[in-house]
């Protein structure tokens, strides 16, 4: 179930966002309709958690935005980069509305996907940060084992090695 998960957080990812630029339509023919440039057949497991997602979401999306303000440090969620919101939208709905036990893959799946749509180390500390608090927050008596579990510049350390070495080299051209 972990990888079909996955891919499904993937698909409410690309739909959230989306919808960020489109409110005026309805979030499942979103849903439908990034579904079908994904790919032309996709596990009924991947498109059921989709839609649980994002109908979560769409329950509480007043909510779930005023959490993610509240957790937000010097920074308005208006302001913020379209993926970045969509990360927060879909940690926020999952940590918080959902029946998953597994909250920690929730986590590492979102900086995964985050990786390969960002791609920014800062990003994903962001994303990481103010998942982190609001899980913290607002589920104190589930979060501690989970978030001390994620090591951030750990993740971003393994995750990064190319880039970093990448930096090195051309800070040693620079030096000759």
């Amino acid at each position: 179930m972990g990888k079909y998960r996955k891919i499904a957080r993937e698909i409410s990812f690309r739909t959230l966002y989306t919808y960020d630029f489109r409110k005026d339509e309805d979030i499942y023919d979103l849903l439908e309709e990034v579904i079908k440039n994904v790919r032309s057949s996709l596990h009924p497991r991947i498109i059921d958690y989709s839609y649980k997602i994002l109908g979560s979401y769409e329950e509480n999306k007043e909510t779930v935005d005023e959490i993610i303000k509240k957790h937000l440090e010097r920074w308005r969620l208006e302001r913020l980069g379209y993926p970045e919101r969509a990360f927060l939208r879909l940690g926020t709905t999952e940590l918080l509305f959902s029946d998953i036990d597994d909250k920690g893959r929730v986590f590492i799946d979102i900086l995964d996907l985050a990786k390969c749509y960002i791609g920014i180390p800062e990003s994903l500390r962001f994303i990481n940060g103010v998942l982190s608090s609001i899980y913290k927050n607002e589920k104190p008596e589930a979060s501690q084992n989970i978030i001390n579990n994620i090591d951030i510049e750990k993740f971003i350390e393994e995750n990064f090695k190319e880039d970093n070495n990448l930096e090195k080299d051309d800070e040693n051209s620079d030096n000759r």
